[in-house]
């Protein structure tokens, strides 16, 4: 066998894995949104984000392994690959993963749920608490205001009076 052919068949080979690796990938994207779900937006930026990533992914191999020249057999391995893991995978990887995942979310939330439960309660009760005391102080304090307010406009007529009284006097 020729090397330029045992070249072109490494690229071919290549592309089949390049192929998987991309479904691969989106199918984690897939098991992701099934665990926890996405808005809309969300969604379309990581699509978005998977298509650049994937774009940029093909791009170094042809670069690297064909001199950046796009050849039909590569696009043939590209859609081999996608073709082959769906078909000895398909659908039941994703359904699987997201089961396993969900269930152990699902776990991990029940038993952090609780002590975060009992922590803001806690700190509920803590805020009522001195949510009373700072109203009983505020309280306190614009009765103080008052008193020295009093207090002020005592002696100011105190001083008008002995004002007053002074210049009868003299």
């Amino acid at each position: 066998m020729s090397l330029e052919i045992m070249n072109e068949s490494i690229f071919w080979i290549y592309c089949l894995l390049t192929g998987i690796a991309i479904t691969i990938v989106y199918d984690g994207l897939r098991v992701v949104r099934r665990v926890i779900k996405h808005p809309y937006m969300v969604i379309a930026l990581e699509d978005c984000l998977f298509w650049v990533f994937v774009s940029i992914l093909l791009f170094l191999l042809l670069y690297h392994m064909n001199n950046g020249t796009l050849r039909w057999f590569a696009v043939f391995g590209l859609f081999a690959g996608m073709l082959l893991y769906k078909k000895i995978f398909g659908d039941f990887l994703v359904i699987f993963m997201s089961t396993v995942l969900g269930r152990i979310l699902h776990l991990v939330v029940a038993v952090v749920e609780t002590p975060l439960k009992l922590v803001k309660a806690a700190f509920i009760k803590g805020f009522r608490a001195a949510e009373r005391a700072g109203c009983g102080l505020k309280n306190k304090l614009t009765g103080n205001i008052k008193e020295v307010k009093i207090v002020l406009c005592k002696r100011k007529n105190v001083k008008k009076r002995d004002q007053h009284e002074s210049d009868e006097t003299s």
